[in-house]
């Protein structure tokens, strides 16, 4: 409680500024934080506070430039402090959620391109695919060690679902909507609705320690298309294009 109250004694604007180094390393990785360690926590929530901080300083010198105080005036207006002070809150919150995007799909591919770096810092492939959250997933496939296999053939049906079409746990756990099941025995496919009238779809969690394998189909959007085509130098860029003059 002591710390607390330390904490609240401090000036309003150094307050914003921690607040801001706060929230904006939960946005940019929530989910994305399991091998940081306390020095990488700290480190990146003061580069938010940098950029809380620098914005808060552009917003007062453009009230300045715009609204000069007189030259007998010993503070700044509260309201102005404060409004530069949430001003700086929300561009670090904005920068965030832009690096949260930027940090997993650009920037590895950029690294690689350059011949930097192959590794995009996850210490396991279930990270990766756990990270990529615009990487479009349009099937999954669960093996339970116990030889059944449970599928969602197509998640995009359940994209409105209480909770997203599937749930990839950090543990390794996986929650889906069961639509095609088979058993070890018969080995045949069987169809099965998840829908239980007005009561909603029945998700299925399997636990990580059940899973003995997990096959997911990835359906990309366009733009992630014509940019993998592009790279392989096909025609208008868009996978399964081919040019016409080639035939």
């Amino acid at each position: 409680m002591e710390a607390i109250e330390r904490l609240l004694q401090l000036p309003y604007q150094t307050l914003a500024i921690l607040v801001a180094g706060y929230l904006s390393y939960r946005l940019a990785y929530t989910g994305r934080d399991s091998t940081h360690q306390t020095l990488d926590t700290l480190a990146i929530a003061l580069v938010f506070a940098f950029i809380s901080q620098a914005a808060s300083a552009l917003l007062l010198a453009v009230y300045l430039a715009w609204a000069p105080t007189p030259s007998d005036a010993v503070t700044l207006p509260l309201w102005a402090g404060y409004a530069a002070s949430v001003g700086g809150i929300v561009a670090a919150l904005i920068v965030a959620a832009i690096w949260r995007r930027v940090s997993v799909n650009s920037l590895p591919e950029i690294l690689r391109g350059a011949g930097i770096s192959s590794s995009d810092r996850n210490t396991a492939a279930w990270e990766t695919v756990i990270n990529r959250e615009d990487s479009g997933p349009s099937q999954i496939t669960v093996v339970k060690k116990d030889g059944v296999t449970m599928q969602c053939e197509r998640l995009d049906d359940f994209k409105k679902a209480p909770f997203g079409p599937m749930i990839l746990g950090q543990d390794g756990s996986i929650a889906l909507y069961v639509t095609d099941y088979r058993s070890k025995e018969s080995g045949e496919w069987e169809k099965i609705d998840p829908y239980h009238g007005d009561w909603g779809p029945e998700l299925t969690i399997i636990p990580a320690g059940e899973i003995s394998e997990v096959r997911i189909r990835h359906a990309p959007s366009l733009l992630r298309r014509w940019r993998r085509g592009r790279g392989t130098g096909k025609g208008s860029g868009v996978v399964g294009d081919e040019d016409p003059s080639a035939s």
